[in-house]
């Protein structure tokens, strides 16, 4: 059973701890599920356009755009213009773990770690980070002599950005403790989800709200907040992402709906075409 939610990120350990991925999408495509990682996540958009969801936000990022993920915050891109062109950049903090802050000696990481929790998700209109983004780009694919060097530099450029962008706050209070702590819950109830959307029995919000030790309406409180998705929303949502796959596969349709987890057809093909916006049959036709 595929498991959506966590993305184990394999960063090279011999390298610069970095990925960049080109991504090319049309308006037909359906996007990836929520998941979450601990690296830390960007955005860039080339041409066409994003529907990025973080962290109970949602919007569109247009060309020049940059959307911020931070680390272990549930996201996904969600939708697509047609010829859309953009890049994913996963970076792990232990990038920045050498290096210290001149004036009080302390970790660049573990400055980012506290601030960047502050810092907005969807960065617009801004050329010169554009420019940065357009540059470590370059540098990435190709990898002249001194590429390290200049990637590093994009990179802490970019943080400088984040951090100026972020707004002024006060120490971690108990209140934002509690915070991280319904951020570790719903982070819980993904898993659980990803685990379990195939049995209806166990994914009612009585069911889920009991295996996670939580209240209901806390439950559908604090996951709405960090994914801006209902549970049965979202678990609706695995279904149908898992049911296109093994449609395009050559499953029968009855058989699908089925092997997510639901016996009527005329059931799995409302939901289905409530769901996506198309239904089950467009998916074996490839349209």
């Amino acid at each position: 059973m595929e498991r959506f939610p966590y993305e184990n990120v394999p960063l090279p350990h011999d390298q610069l701890p970095i990925l960049i991925f080109e991504k090319h999408r049309d308006s037909g495509e359906p996007g990836c599920a929520f998941h979450w990682h601990e690296e830390l996540e960007f955005y860039y958009v080339a041409a066409g356009g994003v529907l990025l969801g973080c962290g109970g936000e949602q919007d569109w990022l247009c060309p020049g755009d940059v959307g911020f993920v931070n680390s272990c915050i549930p996201h996904r891109g969600m939708a697509f213009l047609d010829h859309t062109k953009h890049y994913i950049i996963q970076v792990n903090l232990e990038f920045f773990q050498g290096e210290t802050e001149y004036a009080t000696r302390r970790s660049y990481a573990s400055l980012l770690l506290e601030k960047l929790r502050d810092a907005p998700v969807f960065l617009r209109g801004d050329k010169e980070l554009a420019g940065v983004f357009e540059k470590l780009i370059q540098e990435w694919n190709h990898k002249a002599p001194g590429m390290e060097l200049a990637v590093k530099a994009c990179l802490f450029q970019i943080a400088v950005r984040l951090l100026r962008a972020a707004p002024l706050s006060n120490p971690a209070l108990p209140s934002e403790q509690s915070g991280t702590d319904s951020l570790r819950r719903v982070q819980e109830a993904l898993l659980y989800l990803a685990s379990h959307y195939d049995h209806p029995e166990e994914v009612t919000l009585t069911c889920v709200a009991s295996k996670l030790g939580l209240s209901v309406p806390y439950l559908c409180r604090v996951f709405r907040r960090y994914t801006g998705r209902t549970v049965i929303g979202y678990t609706n949502e695995l279904r149908c992402a898992r049911a296109a796959a093994l449609i395009r596969g050559g499953v029968p349709l009855t058989e699908a709906g089925r092997q997510v987890g639901i016996e009527d057809y005329n059931y799995f093909s409302r939901m289905f075409k409530k769901t996506t916006g198309h239904s089950p049959s467009s998916f074996r036709e490839g349209k």
